[in-house]
């Protein structure tokens, strides 16, 4: 099976689920009770070494999920998360354990289940019937991204791969940390490379919102070369970045929003 398909698999799951249950907006997704109704039980317990934890027995399964996690978004997607497991991995995962920030990394070089996880976690949070019509001919932004979290009550980086995925925007979301590139999500029909120096550059939003060590930047113009190959750092051409710094992970979001011809 090769990775486009696989990579289906969830979205497919995902949506199988949300129709069959005719939910028909954001706040009808409650996924305790989309766990249970696909024989998952779902508790919150004072976890030590893990956000979430999926145990199955037979045909039935437990998910439990730590009780002081503060925000209601993380703690959804972590219940979606392992619920991913538990509908897609039945032969792979019979126990898994997930921290928050292993579930909001989205980097393709981690193991195929746990990117299938998150991509089942974030279509049946935020399904493409309901997500579509909300950024029809939107412009990429944090502020965007930030009401959309609101609605469906997820995390930013969720809404972000999210967004991504479904918006006709040439764009890429930049996860970095300590100064380095850590993962990167290009729209599909993006077209551009990243440089090949997983530094990041001294002229991006990302850079000053690290030597800073927190805060956002909004809507900013940055040379092109800053990020993508076959540019120059010091030409004309230009890129937008928005970039938000998360003190939970100290890890830095950039998108980066191709919206003029270069």
């Amino acid at each position: 099976m090769n990775a486009f398909t696989r990579s289906n698999i969830p979205l497919v799951k995902a949506r199988e689920i949300i129709s069959r249950l005719e939910i028909e907006e954001p706040s009808e997704i409650d996924i305790e009770l989309i766990a249970f109704n696909q024989g998952a039980s779902v508790m919150e317990r004072p976890l030590t070494g893990a956000d979430g934890r999926m145990v199955r027995s037979g045909g039935a399964a437990m998910i439990t999920v730590r009780e002081s996690i503060r925000f209601p978004g993380q703690k959804r997607f972590v219940i979606a998360h392992e619920l991913g497991h538990v509908l897609l991995h039945p032969y792979v995962r019979q126990i898994d354990e997930v921290k928050i920030a292993q579930a909001s990394n989205w980097s393709r070089n981690q193991e195929p289940e746990e990117v299938e996880a998150n991509l089942f976690a974030a279509e049946i949070l935020m399904p493409r019937n309901l997500f579509m019509p909300r950024i029809e001919q939107k412009d990429p932004s944090f502020e965007l991204l930030r009401n959309l979290a609101a609605d469906f009550r997820t995390t930013l980086t969720a809404t972000a791969i999210q967004f991504l995925r479904y918006t006709k925007e040439e764009c890429v979301l930049v996860c970095s940390k300590n100064g380095r590139r850590k993962w990167f999500w290009p729209t599909e029909r993006f077209s551009f490379r990243l440089r090949d120096e997983m530094e990041i550059h001294d002229y991006t939003c990302a850079a000053e919102l690290a030597k800073f060590g927190g805060g956002q930047i909004s809507g900013n113009d940055v040379p092109a070369g800053s990020w993508f190959r076959d540019f120059s750092v010091d030409g004309m051409e230009c890129v937008t970045e928005d970039a938000i710094y998360s003190n939970d992970f100290n890890e830095t979001l950039s998108l980066v929003w191709v919206h003029d011809a270069i």
